[in-house]
Order: structure tokens, then C-alpha cells, then sequence
């Protein structure tokens, strides 16, 4: 599942005026392209716009809880849990600013028990940016961390993997915001229009005919 996405190229600009968001001033905002859920972080580096007293632009952790011991929990949240596992933080939302995601593709090598993992980076078709939906919980520290939310796959994602992160446009993301119920961001209540780049076709099995 998806622990690694890309804000580079995102206007942060753009995301503030597309929530109204206020910008904290006492932050220092950075995009530093690929992020990936298990680089530690030892200060909230993710920009993200929040529904936190007002909905703010500040930095985040990835993760809902400081849990160091287990390096995936809170991380990727399953839209189908909301009402159990994350009932306690479901109204905390937060939208990720990333312009693509990326996802290992299992593919099967002919002759060998193990498969490969194959990179592939997710776009939305046609569009710079997109935000991904997120539940915020409070760190140790204060700070915010953030777990992406996710849904089952579209037709496009499904070729790569069998979940697929939740990402809206700017009025799909305002309805997040403002606590419209998951099923409405779930597939196939709703579906963005991705499309993907092989980014290891060097790795695609050869075969008697290929």
C-alpha cells in the first residue's frame, strides 16, 4: 500500500486559496518531493491542510500516534474502520497536498516462487495536484501526525494494487473537510481519474514469446 507520495511541484498557494486556509506564520513550509512514511521524522515536516480550530496550512507527522515500535501503525487507515478502529479521531480531518503517489505492482516471475515488486507512480489525469483525505491525531510532542485514508481500487488503481488512497479535487476536498460521511468519498460512491507510469520496466519478466 502506498507509504511513499510527492508534493513536488505543488502550489501550496493554491491549496490555501482553495480552503480558505489560514497559514501559520510561525512555520516554515517545505516540499521536499518524495515522502516517505518510514524516514523518522524528529520534527513535523508534511504540509497539510487541517481542520484543527479553523482549517490551517501547518506541518504534520506521518502517523496518527508516536508509536516508533510499530512502524505502520496509524500510517494507512481503511475508510471500511472508521466507525470501529478510528472512531475516536474519524472528525479529525486533514487533506495531504501531493501531485502523485506511488505503488508496487506484484508481479509474477515464470519459473520462480517469489515474486517481483514492480514501482509505479499514480497521477490524476489531467490535474497538477490533488489532496489526499487523512485523519489527524496529536502527538506526544503537540504536533500534529496525519494517516492517509483509504478505499478499494477503481479499474486503474486495481491494476496495480488492491487499495487505493483516498484523493480529491478541491470540492470533494471542502466536503471532507466539513465531515461528510466516508461512504461518500469511498469507491464507488466516487472515483478520481488516475492514470499511472511504469517506473521499473526493466524489471517486467521476459517470456517464450515476449
Amino acid at each position: 500500500m502506498c507509504y511513499n507520495f510527492n508534493n513536488k511541484g505543488v502550489n501550496l498557494k493554491k491549496a490555501i486559496d482553495d480552503f480558505a486556509a489560514e497559514e501559520d506564520s510561525d512555520q516554515e513550509f517545505n516540499l521536499i518531493g518524495s515522502v516517505n512514511a518510514f524516514v523518522k521524522q524528529t520534527i513535523p515536516t508534511i504540509p497539510a491542510i487541517v481542520n484543527h480550530n479553523g482549517i490551517v496550512l501547518v506541518n504534520t507527522y506521518w502517523g496518527t500516534i508516536d508509536n516508533p515500535d510499530a512502524p505502520t501503525k496509524g500510517k494507512n487507515l481503511q475508510s471500511e474502520n472508521t466507525y470501529t478502529y478510528y472512531k475516536k479521531i474519524k472528525n479529525n480531518r486533514c487533506l495531504i497536498p501531493a501531485s502523485s503517489y506511488f505503488e508496487h505492482k506484484t508481479v509474477p516471475v515464470p519459473g520462480k516462487k517469489t515474486p517481483i515488486k514492480q514501482k509505479h507512480e499514480m497521477f490524476w489525469k489531467d490535474k497538477a495536484q490533488f489532496y489526499i483525505a487523512g485523519y489527524f491525531d496529536v502527538w506526544s510532542d503537540g504536533n500534529l501526525g496525519f494517516g492517509l485514508v483509504t478505499t478499494l481500487p477503481n479499474a486503474t488503481q486495481a491494476e496495480i494494487h488492491n487499495r487505493m488512497i483516498i484523493t480529491l479535487d478541491q470540492a470533494m476536498g471542502k466536503e471532507f473537510l466539513n465531515q461528510a460521511p466516508i461512504e461518500e468519498f469511498q469507491f464507488p460512491n466516487y472515483s478520481p481519474n488516475l492514470q499511472y507510469d511504469n517506473l521499473e520496466p526493466e524489471k517486467t519478466p521476459n517470456t517464450l514469446f515476449g
